[in-house]
């Protein structure tokens, strides 16, 4: 389970550039549960998902992951807890090596760089095709010896969300991964993106920018605006919103940014 307490993350602190990005943000995200982040740009988004993934620190406030309050660690330690897919197709893979290159370093991460140099067996290269086949992605299995650098940004978002999985950290975290795509290829990466994330039955905590696609896929669905939740939806409340009632909220919200209150439903 992952707890947020009244977190208050503030940029240039001090300076006549100060910015507050998250104000007293609080939720909980059980077991398995996939958690839907939506908001207009500025809202604190991607702030919230690079504050969790340890790219960011906060101000205030506490992380606890199990009961286990985890605030303080270092990037590399919470890489164990959470694995990221970030809206820049460059963070999480490697473009002068293959797809199956990749795949195979993801799959033994753990292994020493010997064992990770002889890692493309013909047995593994075909597992890596099945599972690429298995995702029906605009014909994936094709591309597993081609260079990433080569690949399009939705194969590559694909190939970063299958090495995040299988690194088998305890959360994922997917900033806007779907940025920059057409509305054809959007579609069929979130699609893919469900498909895989279902599969794997992992705690998700997922940043994107679509109202329908975060409230029909998700368990739960946090709004933010000006860095303030606005909503957290669950249940029936989460089946019964309507989309004209989360972007009124959207405007409602703006006349309190200045205020440390949080509106939890």
């Amino acid at each position: 389970m992952i707890r947020l307490e009244d977190l208050f993350v503030v940029f240039n602190t001090g300076t006549p550039l100060e910015r507050i990005a998250l104000r007293g943000v609080n939720f909980t995200a059980q077991d398995g549960e996939i958690v839907t982040v939506i908001g207009n740009s500025g809202s604190g988004r991607s702030t919230l998902l690079k504050f969790l993934a340890g790219h960011i620190n906060s101000s205030f406030g506490r992380l606890w992951v199990n009961k286990i309050d985890i605030t303080n660690q270092s990037l590399s330690e919470r890489s164990k807890i959470f694995s990221s897919v970030f809206y820049d197709e460059d963070i999480g893979t490697a473009g002068n090596l293959t797809v199956a290159e990749n795949l195979a370093i993801a799959y033994l991460h753990h292994q020493s760089k010997s064992i990770i140099d002889s890692a493309v067996s013909s047995e593994v290269r075909e597992m890596f095709i099945e599972q690429l086949r298995d995702l029906d992605f605009m014909g994936m299995e094709e591309l597993i010896d081609e260079k990433v650098s080569n690949i399009s940004k939705p194969h590559r978002q694909v190939l970063a969300l299958m090495i995040a999985v299988i690194k088998e950290a305890q959360v994922l975290l997917i900033d806007e991964h779907s940025t920059g795509l057409d509305a054809e290829a959007t579609t069929a990466l979130l699609e893919t993106t469900e498909k895989i994330i279902k599969s794997k039955g992992m705690t998700t905590i997922m940043a994107v920018s679509d109202p329908k696609f975060a409230l029909e896929m998700s368990d739960r669905t946090i709004v933010l605006n000006h860095g303030q939740v606005v909503w957290n939806l669950s249940g029936e409340e989460k089946n019964n919103i309507k989309f004209e009632d989360l972007f009124t909220s959207f405007s409602v919200a703006s006349s309190t940014k200045d205020t440390k209150q949080t509106k939890l439903l």
